[in-house]
C-alpha cells in the first residue's frame, strides 16, 4: 500500500514515473533561478517498511552590495542566502535506490534558470567558485583550495561537516572543482577524484543514517535495491532517470524550458 501511494504515471503508458519530494521542490521553486537541493538524512523504517529523506534547500535570495570587511565578518548574518530544512519525508524504494550513496551531497541544483539532476559534492554547483561567496587561496604546499568569506562561514559547516568548518579550512581543491566544472557539470554525477564524497563520507558524522550499525544499513540497501528492481520490471522509473532517456517527450520535457536558459556567469573563475 505504501508504495502504491507514492506511484503517479503518466497515463496508461509505459514508461511510469515515481514523484518524489525533489520533484515538489522543483514546482515550488519553480520562479527560483538559483538554488541547492542537499540530501541531509535518511532512513527506513522497518515496522511501516518505509523509506524517508530529509533535505536542506540553499535558496539565493539576491546578491547585497558589501565592502570587504563586511565579506571577512564571521559574525555577520548571510541574509541573502536562505536555508530551507524539510522534515522527514516518504519516499519510494526508487528513489532511495537512485540516491542511497549521495548523502551530504547536492542531488539538485538551479544554475542561472538551468536545472541539474545530477549529483555533485555540496557547493560545488552554486557556491565555490562563485566569488560573492569567498575565493582561491593557495596553501603552504602550493596547492589551490576554496575558502568562503567570513560572512558565509555558516557553509563552511553545512558543505565540509563540522570538523572540517570554519573560515579557510576543509575547501574543496580547485583541480578537483576544475575537473568537475568541466567534465561533469549538467552531464553526469561527480563523487570526486577519490570517490571520496558521498554517504561512506566521513564529512557524514551527524547525520542519523552515519549514526545506523553496518549490519542494517546493509539490509536496507540490500531490501530497497530488490524492491526498486521489481518496480522497475513493472515499467516505473523516476522522473530523474525518466528525464535523461526521454527527453522529447512530456515529462521528459516536463523544465526543459529552464535549461534553455543561459549557461553563462561568473563562476570558477
Amino acid at each position: 500500500m505504501c508504495i502504491c501511494l507514492l506511484l503517479l504515471s503518466c497515463g496508461s503508458d509505459k514508461p511510469k514515473f515515481v514523484k518524489s519530494p525533489v520533484d515538489n521542490i522543483i514546482t515550488k521553486y519553480i520562479d527560483k533561478s538559483n538554488y541547492s537541493v542537499i540530501l541531509a538524512d535518511m532512513d527506513y523504517k522497518e515496522d511501516t517498511d518505509s523509506y524517508y529523506h530529509k533535505y536542506q534547500i540553499l535558496i539565493d535570495e539576491g546578491a547585497p552590495t558589501l565592502s570587504q570587511i563586511e565579506l571577512n565578518d564571521t559574525t555577520a548574518v548571510a541574509y541573502d542566502i536562505k536555508i530551507v530544512k524539510t522534515d522527514w519525508l516518504k519516499v519510494s524504494p526508487i528513489t532511495f535506490d537512485e540516491y542511497k550513496g549521495d548523502l551530504g551531497m547536492t542531488i539538485l541544483s538551479k544554475k542561472n534558470g538551468v536545472l541539474d539532476k545530477n549529483s555533485s559534492p555540496a557547493g560545488v554547483d552554486n557556491y565555490v567558485g562563485n566569488t560573492r561567496y569567498g575565493h582561491w587561496q593557495t596553501n603552504s604546499s602550493g596547492g589551490s583550495f576554496w575558502a568562503f568569506y567570513g560572512r558565509y562561514r555558516l557553509m563552511s559547516d553545512l558543505f565540509y561537516g563540522p570538523r572540517y568548518g570554519g573560515y579557510g579550512y576543509g575547501g574543496y581543491s580547485r583541480s578537483h572543482y576544475n575537473d568537475y566544472n568541466r567534465n561533469y557539470r549538467n552531464k553526469q554525477s561527480y563523487y570526486g577524484a577519490n570517490k571520496e564524497h558521498g554517504t561512506k563520507s566521513n564529512r557524514n558524522t551527524t547525520s542519523s543514517w552515519s549514526k545506523k550499525s553496518s549490519s542494517f544499513k546493509n539490509n536496507v540497501n540490500s531490501k530497497v535495491s530488490k524492491s526498486a528492481s521489481t518496480l522497475r520490471s513493472r515499467g516505473y522509473s523516476s522522473s530523474k532517470s525518466y528525464s535523461k532517456t526521454n527527453r522529447t517527450s512530456r515529462s521528459g520535457s516536463r523544465y526543459s524550458n529552464s535549461s534553455s536558459r543561459s549557461r553563462s556567469g561568473g563562476f570558477g573563475k
